[in-house]
């Protein structure tokens, strides 16, 4: 059934926007899907509208006539900090603003768990922790978080931001067994947030329902989002790939390669367990 008339989503040649387009297709009347890289060929029902994000005058005519928003689109480096301010921060701040100006309804943005990566796997989060990111990445993710914050504040542009943990086929290392959000789960949870009545400014884990799970998403309950995936059927598993040697180490901080990539390890900070 037809429910929405035009969503825009950013970055839709990754690997999310892919699922997307898959997911939504036939659940709004015109999906407008921008990236920078090639979109292959239009589908029906569909525009495709090249768009680079650090070009704000790009942007603000890639919103016209747009009612909710799907921010996909960033850089994922790790430490190319020239990158992440373009792409990510002030990309991310255009979309916004655009957004605001051509009176889109709400903007669905694509955080990540990477925000508060550098809390270590013993301490289980809500939507209320303190971020802490564990990388540029992340501290971009932040900054998207509170811009998204700072717009419904300022002008009541509703936003949910998506602390996206490992969207994978399956799990395929022992932290995802915490982190995994399966892809017909994200696909759940995407819709879950354009269907909603109101959703003002929220914040919201996009993670499967996972036993080991480092968050608690109760928050999402009033999206109506349910998941219907759990990471513990990929336990044996990843246990026989652990005993192989063929995955990584356990790691002591959320964010796994990204909070290690670069740390000065002080004395006070949790080791391997």
């Amino acid at each position: 059934m037809i429910s929405h008339r035009r969503i825009l989503i950013t970055g839709a040649a990754g690997q999310l926007g892919t699922l997307l387009r898959a997911s939504l297709r036939g659940k709004a009347e015109i999906l407008r899907l921008s990236d920078i890289a090639a979109l292959g060929p239009r589908r029906d029902g569909e525009e495709l509208c090249p768009c680079d994000l650090v070009d704000a005058h790009a942007v603000h005519e890639l919103m016209q006539g747009v009612d909710q928003v799907i921010h996909l689109g960033a850089s994922l480096n790790v430490d190319d900090w020239d990158q992440t301010l373009q792409v990510n921060i002030a990309g991310t701040y255009n979309v916004f603003d655009a957004a605001r100006r051509a009176g889109v309804k709400r903007v669905i943005y694509a955080s990540s768990h990477h925000a508060i990566g550098m809390y270590p796997i013993q301490e289980h989060l809500d939507d209320r922790a303190p971020l802490r990111p564990d990388s540029l990445y992340g501290l971009s993710k932040c900054f998207g978080e509170n811009t998204a914050r700072y717009f419904w504040d300022k002008f009541g542009l509703e936003s949910v931001c998506l602390r996206i943990g490992s969207t994978r086929p399956k799990p395929s290392e022992p932290r995802e067994l915490s982190t995994w959000l399966s892809e017909p789960d994200f696909s759940l949870l995407v819709q879950a947030c354009l269907d909603a009545p109101s959703v003002e400014f929220s914040i919201v884990y996009g993670v499967s329902d996972n036993a080991d799970s480092w968050w608690n998403n109760t928050h999402a309950a009033r999206l109506n989002y349910a998941p219907k995936d759990k990471a513990e059927r990929y336990r044996d598993e990843i246990q026989d790939l652990v005993a192989s040697g063929k995955c990584p180490p356990r790691y002591a901080f959320q964010g796994g390669k990204r909070a290690d990539y670069g740390l000065v390890l002080p004395r006070n900070r949790p080791l391997e367990p």
